[in-house]
């Protein structure tokens, strides 16, 4: 048998395999190392994109409670106006319970809260505005026939049409990279969206883009729930300065609005040139409480910025008007329209007491410092007729919920009036106006108490909320004699008959005519 050679020995083959071992052992750790940075490159590349924390950590948990949540403007509106109402509303220990009750009531608390509205909406608008993504605007070509610039916007992908006069064109382009585009944007909807964009050049001059759709904007109706105005007088030495004047409270919570209140349809449009004054009385010093009066004036007032387009600062609404308030609102009605040039259009509004002059027949609005049995301290219905007819505008539409009989919504008389029921004039319309009165002769605007407002004012609410604003005078008038008359016989037992008077040159054509 033969015996293996034995090669230890021989110096060359020793060498050999010393080498072949070293070159395995290179070969071998470099695919060591080669292998190894494969594979922390795979895991640096995979662990960024793809690793997902199915359990947040506390870190991240922390981060994510921090900041702040964003919602729609119904929202951010309320939660920056209530404490801010709440906080001004509140007695200062230094301030006298008369200063107090002249500072604070549901008229000044109305202003107030429209002053902190409009800072909500500038508030918010900028938070906004910094999450809208940035334009990146091409310019395009010019139109000189139309004076016109074409730009792209090739984030939404939309081309936008800028006016710019011919001799202004070429440096336009000529300085197109150096200008700043500044966008606009106004509360719609809830959300903030684009009004229009300011092309400022260099040399200061601005051209503008807008956006016909926005360039009105809609607030939205916000269920306040402020802390109610009250204070307990017992307790304090101050006199009360205000006579038999109860100050009201208002809650504005969602279970205590009328369908026609909590649902206001929002149209868009401009209404720029109708004007309205509305007066609601309901707390009155010497004579009974007129229900839901409030509640009438101030929800036909949204209805007129909301669902008829007035700008806020077209619409002067007055809760509890003395005879001064009512006097000065009317010489405001005169003043637009001789500013206007009789492209104006008056909607004057009334809900509250009226009473009668037993000798002249004839009829006063009541302020809420009026004496019922004392016509001097009234305002006389055809003096503010004759007023209104007199004013050099393009219409004037009035709305009456009040009866000049003597009772009250309740049907009740009014303490200082006699036990019956009186038929009085109530005027004749002159000039462009139109009439909506919400009973005849001797009868009484009764209330809803379902819904909380005045018959009258209900029906003629629901008819604006139906069609959004968009029908005629003879279709509103119609509606609400008809659901009037239906209703107060049923709920009251009683007649209540609206009625559409017109000023003899309005004719037929007022039937026609739109409040938008």
């Amino acid at each position: 048998m033969n015996k293996p050679k034995n090669f230890s020995n021989n110096p060359i083959l020793k060498d050999l395999t010393s080498t072949a071992t070293r070159l395995r052992g290179i070969i071998l750790l470099s695919i060591l190392l080669t292998s190894g940075n494969v594979f922390a490159q795979k895991t640096e590349t995979v662990s960024k994109p793809f690793v997902i924390n199915t359990i947040p950590q506390k870190t991240e948990v922390a981060e994510a409670v921090s900041k702040p949540i964003v919602h729609d403007f119904s929202f951010f509106a309320k939660n920056y106006v209530e404490p801010k109402i709440n906080e001004w509303q509140a007695k200062d220990e230094f301030e006298t319970t008369a200063e107090w009750q002249v500072r604070v009531n549901d008229s000044t608390r109305r202003v107030m809260i429209d002053k902190f509205a409009k800072e909500a909406e500038k508030a918010f608008i900028a938070e906004e505005a910094k999450k809208m993504p940035d334009f990146n605007l091409s310019l395009g070509q010019y139109d000189a026939d139309n004076e016109t610039y074409l730009l792209s916007d090739n984030t939404s992908k939309r081309e936008l049409l800028v006016a710019v006069p011919r001799t202004q064109a070429r440096n336009f382009r000529n300085t197109w990279t150096e200008m700043t585009k500044s966008p606009q944007y106004v509360v719609e909807n809830n959300n903030i969206v684009l009004a229009g964009i300011d092309f400022i050049l260099p040399s200061g001059e601005v051209f503008k883009y807008s956006e016909s759709a926005s360039l009105h904007h809609s607030v939205a109706q916000i269920e306040y729930n402020f802390a109610p105005i009250e204070i307990d007088v017992a307790s304090t030495t101050q006199p009360v300065q205000r006579g038999e004047q109860i100050i009201g409270t208002v809650t504005m919570q969602a279970g205590n609005l009328s369908d026609v209140a909590a649902n206001v349809p929002q149209t868009g449009i401009k209404n720029d040139n109708t004007f309205a004054v509305i007066i609601a009385n309901e707390n009155y010093r010497r004579e009974s409480k007129v229900e839901f009066a409030i509640n009438d004036g101030e929800t036909f007032r949204n209805y007129c910025i909301q669902t008829l387009g007035l700008p806020a600062n077209n619409v002067h609404y007055t809760a509890d008007a003395t005879l001064n308030d009512i006097r000065g609102e009317i010489n405001w009605l005169r003043q637009i329209a001789d500013a206007f040039s009789g492209e104006a259009n008056i909607i004057f509004y009334y809900a509250g007491h009226g009473i009668p002059d037993e000798s002249a027949r004839t009829s006063y609005l009541l302020p809420v410092d009026g004496f019922g049995s004392d016509v001097t301290t009234g305002y006389k219905l055809d003096d503010l007729y004759e007023t209104l007819g007199r004013l050099p505008a393009h219409s004037v539409t009035v709305f009456m919920d009040a009866c000049f009989s003597g009772s009250q919504r309740s049907g009740s008389m009014m303490a200082s009036a006699r036990g019956v029921a009186i038929t009085v004039e109530q005027g004749v319309p002159k000039g462009n106006m139109i009439v909506f009165s919400a009973a005849q002769g001797d009868e009484t605007a009764f209330p809803y108490r379902e819904k909380q407002h005045g018959m009258f004012t209900y029906f003629l609410l629901k008819k604006l909320q139906e069609t959004k604003g968009d029908v005629t005078l003879g279709e509103l008038g119609s509606y609400i004699e008809t659901n009037v008359r239906r209703q107060s016989v049923v709920a009251n037992r009683k007649p209540q008959t609206p009625s559409v008077s017109a000023a003899p040159a309005m004719e037929d054509r007022w039937k026609g005519m739109r409040l938008k």
